[in-house]
């Protein structure tokens, strides 16, 4: 299962440009791990932008979907895995 949040976070990343840590709930979320990467083309005919989705464990054991919108520079809590 899991939650759609589609919000928007403040992530921090490592040199390669992968999150490394993002605030939910009040609190900073360390990642572990990044478990998954890829990009996905946005609905061009409604201008949706392209995006690139991470799903990261944190060190608490929570698994998330982050994605990061290149064009805006901007990063987005997706979703939460129960």
């Amino acid at each position: 299962m899991s939650r759609i949040l589609n919000r928007p976070v403040d992530v921090t990343t490592g040199p390669d440009g992968r999150p490394a840590a993002f605030r939910f709930a009040g609190g900073r979320e360390r990642i572990r791990e990044v478990l998954d990467t890829w990009m996905e083309t946005g609905r061009w005919w409604e201008q949706e932008p392209e995006l690139i989705a991470y799903r990261v464990e944190t060190e608490s054991g929570g698994v998330f979907e982050l994605n990061f919108i290149p064009r805006e520079q901007r990063w987005l809590l997706y979703k939460a895995y129960d």
